[in-house]
């Protein structure tokens, strides 16, 4: 059973050019995003933020490899809410393997789908393994090209 990582997302849950520095701001950046395109109500901000950080600070969710993955169970959500952020100057997310992080797929998942993120996080893990799939994510030029190639490499 495989998840669509593409209609999870769509153009208007993709940052192509991250701003933040770290994985704190990182998440705060992604978080902005989501309460003023409105996928996420205002007053849910800061506890979500916090909870993400939290959640950080016991485990990085630096996977490796350039990507982070940081998620949250979360009563702000009924379904799973992701955003896709994208840093080429890399972000420093504490990884694992200690390099600097390209790619950022924050997600939300509601309080009471068990086992659902585990799901989730190893299509993500998955997705990342494919040929040429960070050099073309890192290639692209917009939201769009970004979008394609995950169309593309989601099957």
């Amino acid at each position: 059973m495989s998840m669509d990582l593409a209609k999870l997302l769509g153009e208007k849950r993709i940052i192509s050019e991250m701003r933040s520095s770290n994985n704190q701001e990182a998440i705060e950046e992604l978080i902005d995003h989501l309460c003023d395109n409105n996928f996420l109500p205002l007053e849910k901000k800061s506890e979500t933020i916090r909870d993400l950080i939290i959640r950080e600070d016991k485990t990085t969710t630096g996977i490796g490899s350039g990507v982070a993955i940081p998620h949250v169970n979360s009563d702000a959500v009924d379904s799973t809410l992701m955003i896709f952020g994208r840093s080429l100057e890399g972000i420093d997310f504490e990884s694992i393997d200690n390099n600097p992080v390209n790619f950022v797929i924050l997600f939300l998942i509601p309080k009471c789908s068990d086992n659902k993120h585990l799901q989730t996080l190893s299509t993500i893990a998955r997705f990342f393994t494919k040929g040429d799939i960070r050099e073309r994510l890192l290639n692209a030029t917009s939201n769009t090209d970004i979008l394609k190639v995950i169309e593309t490499h989601n099957n």
